[in-house]
């Protein structure tokens, strides 16, 4: 007969999961503690939600690497002075992580902290088992992990669900105004703290009795056997039809096949681990077979893998996605050679390799985001040599027409250094306005400069040599705020299609004529005003760049008012290519 634990029960296991991971558990506290008040601090707040964040990145790494280490502890039974001296380390090592970041976290910071987070997720799959021979200990304790972070992440949402509707019906019924976020902050205490605590609750006490496990999931092999390997065969198919295709053409691969060919490898080895204990089962010995047979397959796929990345590398040069792909080449190489020339197929060389390599690739002379900053500044460099565009002080100065590829690279370059506000290309551009806060400004200026001085070999034949778009739909909530108090009647329209509303016998439509730069509003068949589309993008570019979708909803506005009328129209976008203007928002009046 099926019975729900107790009060008493489920107390009890709180209290031994919390004594057990206690240091976890602190850190899930505190990341709840910030992420509430992260989201009850406004955007105007700036500088203390930079901080904030800061913080969130560093308790978001703590937290792995504190239950690696009590894991490590517990396996190995080190006294309790010895486990708050690793954590005392650990401290220190995330003080010091804390002050390489800047002042407001970049790109780069972001970047480095997603490798540093799923190294130390890495670490705790396997750091229990450092200096132990108990591959299916290794296995069951991962498979474990593998379905409670599952089983939490349903637990945990269907909670939020229940929660939030209850939230919402007590908002309706009794008219209650919260004075806080109520949703954001629900949601980070059941997914930063409640998910912690019931994940952990499962992990195994006994992690050396796990090699004599010998259970497996019946609906784990089903899933594995009937879903993930026959996907897997009809990629291997297509990958391998794609590879005839070159080889009778004789071209190389597009630069994309790489990420084709490195899910079907990283599916193909999930799978093959989530196999792994049958390996020895004379019943399944077709999972050996397969084992050998698709690390066989992968050699030729993996030759595909270095051609298109090498390719992509050599026609734009180094980027941190690039650089990674790279990498991961290198070590499915590796992986491949070795499981099919060593007896051992210890696993735990996998979580273990890509563990280094996600530490080692953010750090060093050889990071991928100074490699990928010197291989873009070298392209650039090429470029405007190749065209001759520099004149005796290295200043680009000439003008020229050169090819579109080329001229798209160019603008592609300077995007590339203000999405990471990184510095380098000025000594190219006289006159430049120095790097302040306005950044964008600052990148907007070598833009303006390249249009002014370069022309791609097409703007003769449709003149369509440039592409502007903006929009607030990423601007903080306090800039995507518009004044409507003074108006009466909201309208739709898009450009694109002519649009009519009818309210008390007025007629009011929005409408720009063919090829023109103008957005025309008109009234009972009048025109009543035109705003310039043109100049309002000059206006944006010169604030923004070339595209944004973080522009200040105020910014996007055009007002008119006379006698008889007042108008507002806000516009959600704005976009040109070429000499063709498209726009779409609200007509308010």
């Amino acid at each position: 007969m099926f019975r729900l634990p107790s009060i008493q029960t489920l107390s009890d296991q709180f209290v031994a999961t919390v004594s057990r991971f206690k240091w976890v558990v602190l850190a899930a506290l505190v990341k709840t503690v910030l992420f509430i008040w992260l989201s009850e601090t406004t955007f105007k707040q700036e500088a203390q939600r930079d901080w904030i964040v800061r913080i969130l990145y560093v308790v978001n790494l703590s937290l792995p690497l504190a239950l690696a280490i009590s894991l490590l502890s517990e396996r190995r039974r080190w006294k309790p002075a010895a486990e708050f001296a690793a954590m005392g380390m650990l401290v220190a090592v995330m003080a010091g992580y804390y002050f390489s970041m800047d002042d407001k976290a970049s790109q780069i910071d972001f970047y480095r902290f997603t490798l540093f987070m799923l190294a130390a997720h890495l670490l705790v799959s396997f750091a229990a088992f450092t200096g132990f021979h108990e591959p299916n200990g290794f296995w069951q304790f991962n498979k474990t992990l593998f379905l409670q972070i599952l089983n939490a992440t349903l637990y945990a949402v269907t909670l939020y669900l229940g929660l939030l509707i209850a939230v919402e019906t007590v908002r309706l019924l009794f008219n209650i105004h919260y004075e806080f976020k109520i949703e954001a902050d629900l949601a980070a205490v059941i997914f930063a703290l409640f998910h912690t605590i019931f994940f952990l609750s499962k992990i195994p006490p006994n992690l050396g009795a796990l090699e004599q496990q010998t259970d497996y999931p019946a609906g784990l092999k089903i899933f594995t056997q009937y879903v993930l390997l026959p996907l897997e065969v009809v990629y291997l198919l297509i990958l391998y039809a794609y590879t005839g295709k070159i080889i009778v053409q004789w071209q190389l691969p597009e630069g994309g096949v790489t990420y084709l060919v490195l899910a079907f490898s990283i599916a193909g080895i999930l799978a093959l681990l989530l196999l792994f204990p049958l390996r020895e089962n004379q019943t399944e010995r077709w999972v050996r077979l397969f084992s050998k047979r698709f690390y066989l397959a992968l050699v030729p796929l993996i030759i595909l893998f270095f051609t298109g990345i090498s390719r992509r590398i050599y026609d734009y040069g180094v980027t941190e996605n690039r650089y990674l792909v790279a990498v991961l080449a290198c070590w499915l190489a590796g992986i491949t050679a070795y499981f099919l020339l060593s007896k051992k197929d210890d696993i735990r060389w996998i979580p273990v390799t890509l563990a280094v390599i996600c530490v080692v690739l953010p750090v060093g002379p050889w990071n991928i985001f100074k490699v990928a900053r010197e291989s873009q500044l070298r392209q650039f460099d090429e470029l405007v040599i190749r065209h001759h565009l520099l004149d005796t002080k290295g200043k680009i100065a000439s003008s020229k027409t050169i090819p579109q590829e080329d001229y798209d690279r160019l603008f592609s370059i300077v995007q590339f250094f203000r999405n990471r506000e990184e510095i380098g290309l000025e000594k190219y551009f006289p006159g430049l306005k120095p790097l302040s806060k306005n950044r964008w400004e600052h990148y907007s200026g070598m833009e303006e400069y390249l249009s002014q001085h370069i022309k791609n070999s097409q703007t003769q034949v449709n003149n369509n040599d440039s592409f502007n778009s903006f929009s607030f739909r990423l601007a903080t909530p306090e800039e995507q705020t518009v004044d409507v108090a003074s108006f009466e009647h909201l309208m739709f329209f898009s450009v694109n299609n002519l649009r009519e509303m009818n309210t008390d016998s007025s007629i009011w439509k929005v409408v720009r004529e063919e090829n023109s730069k103008m957005l025309d509003v008109y009234h009972q068949q009048r025109k009543v005003v035109s705003f310039d589309l043109e100049k309002k993008m000059k206006e944006l570019a010169a604030y923004q760049g070339k595209t944004s979708e973080e522009v200040p909803a105020n910014k996007l506005i055009f007002d008119f008012s006379d006698d008889k009328n007042r108008i507002r129209i806000v516009l959600n976008s704005l976009s040109r290519s070429g000499n063709m203007y498209y726009a779409e928002g609200f007509l308010l009046y």
